[in-house]
């Protein structure tokens, strides 16, 4: 399997992206049950090599053999039924519906659409409280799923960005969310395909 995805501020190592971070996971996780293996090529989207611009113009791209993918949710189905182990489906509709809007409030805080923080506050108390009802290790249970390879990224991508360009910092209160950033940081795989504060 490979899995083309952003780029970093040189053009050439590991950069920023929550979309590509996502997958990334997704195929750490399935190749320490061994499902699979898997090599992750960086594009420079301003000089996408020859070979990447017959797939496509955006990330991150799944390609397995003459397989093809762009679509999230093609390539989640598709990788699911292809690669068994460890199971990341999730059936845990709240939790899904938890997560929802917090990435479009950041986004309209991060650019000017939101004249303060209360959108984004407001999400993250969701999330929190939440986990403080399930207090289950991760979102939809205690076995980490899609939902965390999903949201992980996202919330780092928030934490750090926000921090950066808005001096936001997610209030200590919301010891859940907190909890659930320190498993977060704690997790192998989440660790080892994380970007670097700097590229975010």
């Amino acid at each position: 399997v490979v899995l083309y995805v952003k780029a970093g501020m040189d053009g050439e190592c590991y950069g920023a992206c929550p979309f590509c971070q996502r997958f990334y996971m997704v195929l750490d996780l399935k190749a320490k049950g061994e499902s699979l293996t898997y090599n992750i090529n960086t594009v420079n989207m301003a000089r996408p090599a020859p070979e990447f611009k017959q797939y496509a113009n955006r990330l991150p791209v799944f390609k397995h053999g003459d397989e093809i993918l762009i679509d999230s949710d093609e390539t989640v189905q598709y990788i699911d039924e292809n690669f068994l182990k460890p199971d990341l489906r999730y059936d845990n509709i709240e939790a899904h519906s938890q997560c929802l809007d917090i990435f479009s409030k950041f986004s309209f805080f991060i650019k000017n659409v939101s004249s303060t923080a209360d959108g984004l506050l407001n999400e993250i108390k969701i999330i929190n409280d939440f986990l403080a009802k399930s207090q289950t290790k991760y979102l939809a249970g205690d076995n980490i799923s899609h939902l965390d390879c999903l949201m992980m990224p996202k919330l780092q991508h928030i934490r750090i960005a926000a921090e950066a360009f808005k001096d936001f910092h997610i209030p200590r209160k919301f010891t859940h969310f907190w909890r659930y950033m320190e498993t977060a940081y704690s997790n192998d795989t989440f660790r080892k395909t994380c970007p670097s504060d700097q590229e975010i």
